[in-house]
């Protein structure tokens, strides 16, 4: 072979090498999505994994939520037959999170910003959040594991955040953590106001509005029906302005939801608020859309009941995060 022919494989050769390393650290980094090839998910799945991708939910004592039934659901042939598992968020360290492709978190009202510390730390190294309902609306309290107290787990003030701000609370995901602030809010796009149920009555079987998706391309919502019934809780939320959140569902209440105060720190109480119409239902954020926020428990729109199942939010939401 001529030499220069042989000199031009090599190199060749080197610069596919190259290419497909740059390729696979902007995957693992979640810059890119695996879809970018013809079936380059499948082919990195199996690299770094062995197979399928792997799904944690995190749950805590109460909120919004069933991370049982959810892992069910998720794992359940006749619907995506996943790899997904639960933990305690006692348990969630720096080191375990990086064995995940997917974290959901549920079922966790109160996390301490310590915990909240290490969602930022997962998706700034390359994973995918999802965010659900009323997770980390509440701090810690009393002795903590490694050795955090109630005073370093505070919520942030907004004269603290802005120059010639009040003193009234930003809400409950803007936190100040041992005097550094902490803006999980600005993390996630989203302000959290309140569940609907503590500003209206809410009967679990009466339906409270329609979901209705803006963006039908959208990889959380490809194929999904423009408008599905929505029944029981959800978190009130409203997108930060100026953020990179994107709206890719509402709720839509049917007319403006308006609500009082009941208690929230962030909110003046008995002051009568006005929510509006077209409520926040899935926001996605973050470098890549990584994360993504949704206002009530997934599975909660599946159901048991063969007939009456939904499961294409469920299933748009795995293959929209692990394969969009």
């Amino acid at each position: 072979m001529d030499e220069k022919l042989r000199s031009n494989i090599i190199r060749v050769g080197i610069l596919g090498v190259l290419l497909v390393a740059l390729l696979g650290v902007l995957i693992l980094t979640g810059i890119m999505g695996c879809n970018v090839v013809p079936g380059g998910c499948e082919v990195y799945y199996l690299a770094v994994r062995g197979g399928s991708p792997s799904i944690l939910v995190v749950y805590s004592d109460y909120g919004l939520g069933d991370p049982d039934r959810l892992v069910q659901y998720l794992n359940e042939k006749d619907i995506i037959r996943a790899h997904a598992k639960t933990m305690d968020i006692e348990k969630l360290t720096y080191a375990n999170v990086r064995d995940y492709d997917l974290i959901v978190v549920e079922r966790a009202k109160k996390i301490c910003s310590s915990k909240l510390k290490i969602f930022q730390y997962y998706v700034a190294a390359g994973g995918r959040l999802v965010w659900t309902g009323d997770a980390g609306t509440e701090l810690c309290s009393g002795f903590q594991p490694n050795e955090r107290l109630e005073q370093n787990d505070k919520y942030l003030l907004e004269k603290e955040h802005i120059e010639g701000g009040s003193d009234a609370i930003i809400g409950p995901w803007a936190r100040k953590d041992f005097g550094q602030q902490l803006l999980f809010d600005e993390f996630l796009g989203v302000e959290y106001k309140g569940n609907y149920c503590d500003f209206s009555t809410c009967p679990p079987s009466a339906e409270v509005g329609r979901i209705e998706v803006t963006n039908s391309e959208h990889k959380l919502a490809y194929g999904l029906s423009p408008s599905i019934p929505y029944k029981g809780d959800f978190a009130v939320v409203e997108v930060i302005k100026d953020s990179d959140a994107r709206i890719v569902a509402v709720l839509d209440y049917g007319a403006n939801l308006l609500g009082k105060g009941t208690g929230q720190p962030w909110l003046e109480s008995g002051k009568q608020y006005n929510f509006g119409r077209q409520l926040p239902f899935i926001v996605s954020t973050q470098v890549g859309e990584r994360v993504a926020y949704y206002s009530a428990p997934i599975e909660s729109l599946v159901g048991d009941a063969p007939e009456a199942r939904n499961k294409a939010l469920l299933e748009q939401m795995y293959y929209g995060m692990l394969y969009g």
